[in-house]
């Protein structure tokens, strides 16, 4: 799972949902996942736009049957008949204000692994349900797989940056400040830093990110603090605020799920639970992961959105 969770609403009177379309997208927001809800307004809809085969992109279809229009009162069947035989893996809530009756259709047609919901229950139905798929995901090895992709979606938005401020700022100084902390890291690297440095005015930020991996992710981070500062951006967050906090909540985090293996351990109430490092693997520690990474993304859009103006 990513750092998205998408629902598909088919629903024909998008006035009636509008409450608990803002419900539950607050609830899942609060879960430290951003939140995309798509909504239809017929089945036919969902036939021709969205497609049986690509349910799959999708984290929760919810689907009012109309049990009691009695214009369309053959479409739950058809409904029901089309998801059973198109065989629709994605966790699917089929609601209706008729609940008896939705219950009755579903027993006709043998429809196995779906929720049902009464129209005036529907929210926390679906929260109930939202729970229920964020924890069949939410191991350490699909925590691992999320902070890795997202840490590279943060590096990406990092380089953008980069290369937007760099030529705003006199005398190579983004580029100089990047190849001195690299070089001064002592690691294998410095000897390369030096070359660039010694040849700083034929450097780009273009030639460093395209042909060396020598810029890591903790001097994207160190250079988009020394941007905040020497452009003088800092009212969207400081450097200070910003560079070693993204280092301790982002990539130390980072770097501890993808180099160490899990073991038994206790979480801070002494509670036994799964440790990676000084990191117990719980569920308010994985929403604390989600909701920060979240965070610093915001930011960083800021920050290139000031560089911009």
């Amino acid at each position: 799972m990513k750092l998205e969770y998408k629902i598909l609403w088919v629903e024909d009177n998008p006035i009636s949902i509008r409450r608990d379309k803002r419900l539950i997208k607050e609830y899942i927001e609060d879960l430290g996942f951003e939140c995309e809800i798509q909504e239809i307004n017929n089945f036919s809809s969902f036939e021709d736009d969205i497609g049986y085969d690509n349910t799959s992109e999708y984290d929760l279809l919810l689907i009012d049957l109309d049990l009691g229009n009695q214009e369309t009162k053959d479409e739950g069947n058809t409904i029901i008949t089309k998801i059973r035989d198109e065989k629709v893996y994605t966790e699917i809530v089929f609601y209706s204000s008729q609940y008896e009756e939705l219950n009755r259709k579903l027993n006709e047609h043998f429809v196995e692994g779906i929720f049902t919901s009464s129209r005036n229950e529907l929210e926390d139905k679906v929260r109930q349900i939202i729970d229920i798929t964020i924890k069949k995901t939410q191991d350490i090895n699909n925590l691992r797989g999320l902070i890795m992709a997202e840490v590279s979606e943060l590096d990406r938005l990092k380089e953008k940056i980069i290369l937007k401020a760099s030529p705003k700022i006199d005398d190579k100084a983004i580029e100089k400040y990047t190849l001195k902390k690299v070089r001064d890291s002592g690691n294998g690297n410095k000897n390369k830093a030096q070359k660039f440095l010694d040849n700083i005015s034929e450097t780009t930020f273009k030639i460093l990110f395209t042909n060396l991996g020598f810029i890591d992710s903790n001097k994207k981070a160190m250079a988009t603090g020394e941007i905040l500062e020497k452009l003088n951006i800092e009212e969207v967050i400081t450097k200070k605020d910003f560079t070693q906090p993204y280092i301790d909540d982002i990539l130390d985090k980072r770097n501890k799920f993808a180099h160490i293996e899990e073991c038994d351990g206790k979480d801070e109430n002494g509670n036994a639970c799964k440790v990676i490092a000084n990191i117990p693997f719980t569920a308010e520690k994985c929403i604390k992961i989600r909701k920060d990474i979240k965070k610093y993304k915001k930011l960083l859009l800021k920050i290139e959105k000031s560089i911009e103006q």
